[in-house]
């Protein structure tokens, strides 16, 4: 069949990517990474096409004449909560057209039965992009499907679901990089212009009650798949890339084989996320050896009762101790803030902004508390009325839709925040640090217009 990965076009830049959605906050965009990995599933059975509508920032019209130019018979499409009313209607047009319609986002993720019944257009729903259920779907073997919501004989929404949370390995076909646009994607932390996005693992082990990767369960992928697709990004001279695995290092022996491997290649530069926990000095003094340079944690609120109340695993002393071991190892740090939970007040953003320039971050990010689907802050946020259930549009990102908490409105949030992104990146001192630390006239450039796009955000 001839088979499409899309990303649809909206009005805003959107951020459809594992799960989740949002707006940007600055002007960073990287490769869609459910997309790139089921380009090497679908690509090993059929004819594919890749369309990132934001990546080419395609208006409706473009990507309707770049999607009739390739005639797909399927379009497996990323939808998010953040661009629901927009993504329905742009793909509504598409299964008009005779096309088949397969789905996967955030919003699809819960009450995905009642999503298929409230939307014909939509012909199925994949909850799983590392396994090889789309290729079972498209062949008519639906017996070996793992997780997907389909249609019975009668059209009647069904959900699929054979295991639990998934453990143990995956594999996957190596991923189509290649067929991705060489332009439109940014990183804030690339140190160089093309990079990749990709995933050594798959879910995440810990259950913190906010995030949506906690439901996926956890699994992770052999070495030498790994390291097949990295040797032909570099054989495509691709040279920087992020790893978007929500913990590098959960198993300690296996990420140390691995840095070792990475290190013997030389030429790599890299970015991951990993825990303050797990941040010991010999997985840090690791990961700088095989090329990393940057690494986000996340530090989400600088009291410990909110940590132990949505099951972080750590308190305020293990993130001071983490990023100052990180420090020590050479590498630059993005802190991570979920900010705007129920019990957020005024005093507690000071506490967290003060939290933020004590370690001494080269990046802050903050992101507004959202009642992700699927989730068990979802239904804490909807037992103290803070939501709704029939509220399908959400935005992480703090351009639009998100939670108010007990005490501050939605405007008092974003205000809040704002004033946050303002009074940590303005800083005399940290600007003349941040200068200090450009390599590269490209990188000096890509930070200018990072931070350009992100105060612009932010006024």
């Amino acid at each position: 069949m001839r088979v499409l990965l899309l990303n649809p076009p909206g009005k805003q830049t959107y951020i459809r990517d594992y799960f989740c959605s949002k707006t940007t906050k600055s002007n960073y965009l990287f490769h869609p990474v459910d997309l790139v990995t089921l380009s090497g599933t679908l690509a090993a059975k059929h004819e594919i096409a890749v369309i990132d509508c934001m990546a080419e920032r395609l208006t409706p019209k473009a990507a309707a004449a770049r999607i009739d130019a390739f005639a797909p018979q399927v379009i497996v499409s990323l939808v998010g909560s953040v661009s629901w009313d927009e993504d329905r209607a742009f793909l509504a047009q598409h299964a008009a057209q005779g096309r088949r319609i397969i789905g996967i986002g955030d919003v699809l993720q819960e009450d995905s039965e009642q999503r298929l019944a409230e939307e014909p257009w939509l012909e199925a729903c994949l909850h799983v992009f590392a396994n090889q259920d789309v290729v079972h779907y498209l062949n008519g073997d639906h017996a070996r499907i793992e997780e997907m919501t389909v249609r019975d004989a009668s059209g009647q929404p069904r959900r699929v679901r054979v295991h639990g949370k998934q453990r143990g390995t995956f594999r996957v076909p190596r991923p189509r990089h290649e067929l991705f646009s060489p332009r439109g994607y940014h990183f804030s932390f690339a140190r160089s212009q093309r990079f990749a996005t990709m995933l050594t693992d798959y879910g995440c082990p810990w259950p913190c009650t906010f995030c949506v990767i906690s439901t996926l369960g956890y699994q992770t992928r052999p070495i030498d798949d790994v390291l097949e697709e990295v040797d032909h990004l570099l054989a495509d001279g691709v040279r920087e890339i992020f790893f978007m695995d929500q913990t590098f290092g959960v198993q300690k022996q296996r990420a140390l084989d691995l840095c070792q491997a990475l290190a013997e290649r030389k030429v790599l530069s890299w970015t991951a996320y990993t825990r303050p926990d797990t941040a010991t000095d010999e997985l840090l003094a690791a990961m700088k050896r095989a090329g990393c340079h940057t690494i986000m944690m996340g530090v989400e609120s600088s009291r410990d009762a909110q940590l132990e109340a949505y099951k972080k695993g750590y308190g305020v002393d293990e993130v001071r101790a983490g990023f100052a071991r990180a420090k020590r190892a050479g590498l630059r740090t993005v802190g991570t803030f979920i900010i705007g939970l129920p019990e957020e007040t005024k005093q507690t953003l000071e506490e967290t902004l003060d939290l933020a320039v004590e370690l001494e971050l080269d990046f802050m990010s903050l992101n507004m508390a959202v009642p992700r689907f699927g989730t068990p802050f979802r239904e804490q946020a909807l037992r103290l009325g803070l939501a709704e259930r029939d509220e399908l549009v959400m935005d992480q990102g703090g351009a639009d839709a998100f939670l108010p908490t007990r005490t501050l409105d939605r405007k008092a949030m974003r205000d809040l925040k704002r004033r946050m992104v303002r009074r940590f990146y303005l800083r005399p001192g940290y600007l003349v640090r941040r200068l200090a630390s450009v390599r590269s006239f490209y990188e000096l450039r890509a930070q200018a217009l990072e931070g350009w796009a992100l105060l612009r955000r932010n006024v």
